[in-house]
């Protein structure tokens, strides 16, 4: 009778068990997972990013009417508007527009299918310095990025990643480049590739990384997209997996959409 009962009872155990597991992979699937793919090129300058800049757009070119002769000033403005030099100059990032996000590719333990998580701030601040070269050597072109604003779609995966970067002890990540690969003579509307290499200061360690940086040009703002990859253990950060339910691969992409404006 008592193993009889027992096993009645291990039954009913294991059954809940799988009933658990199974509705805890439904609610990850429905409810928490994401599938976010990285940005392939740098944003478009919108009215509002201009807006918060406070910058000038870029001059309208008209065109004459057929058969009138186009002035020099007209082909100049035209020029000036399809590419621009950077030369020596300043940029400032513009607060509140700029962005920087991870993606984190996860998996439930008890699914095949894994997805990729996105957690993204707008608390990002610098500058930029250049010369016609590339980085002007006498200045610092550095970004800050604080991460207690982190948000994804899920509180618990914020929650557990405030926890894995401790950002009550390293409220913010610091990049400082050293150099600038790919510079080219003039921006325009286009892409141009870079590479920018420098100091990322992450979890009080402090690293070498290489952004992947497109950057276009319209008006006084830059845009550029940056992206570098790393391992959490490269910065001592523990991954931030559930044990025995969410699993974390051990490369995390960061991506920062920036927006910087002249002067």
């Amino acid at each position: 009778m008592i193993r009889f009962l027992f096993g009645r009872t291990a039954g009913r155990l294991l059954s809940l068990a799988v009933i658990a597991a199974v509705a805890l992979g439904a609610f990850w699937f429905f409810a928490i997972r994401e599938d976010n793919d990285a940005q392939k090129e740098a944003a478009a300058v919108t009215e509002e990013v201009r807006k918060a800049a406070n910058a000038t757009p870029t001059a309208a070119v008209n065109t004459p009417a057929a058969g009138t002769a186009r002035p020099a000033t007209a082909a100049v403005t035209q020029a000036v508007a399809a590419a621009s030099t950077i030369g020596s100059a300043s940029y400032s990032i513009v607060q509140g527009q700029s962005s920087a996000w991870y993606l984190a590719p996860e998996k439930l333990a008890s699914l095949p299918t894994s997805s990729v998580a996105k957690g993204t701030t707008n608390d990002v601040k610098g500058e930029f310095h250049f010369t016609a070269d590339g980085l002007d050597a006498a200045k610092p072109t550095t970004f800050t990025v604080g991460l207690a604003s982190l948000k994804s779609n899920e509180s618990r995966r914020d929650q557990r990643a405030q926890g894995a970067l401790e950002t009550s002890r390293f409220p913010t990540a610091t990049f400082t480049a050293t150099k600038l690969t790919g510079m080219p003579k003039e921006f325009n509307a286009t892409d141009a590739l870079m590479q920018l290499t420098g100091i990322l200061d992450l979890h009080g360690v402090k690293r070498e990384v290489t952004w992947e940086l497109k950057v276009k040009k319209d008006g006084d703002i830059l845009s550029g997209l940056g992206t570098t990859k790393f391992k959490y253990s490269d910065f001592g950060i523990n991954k931030p997996d559930i044990a025995g339910f969410v699993t974390v691969e051990p490369e995390v992409t960061i991506q920062v959409q920036l927006f910087a404006k002249q002067g």
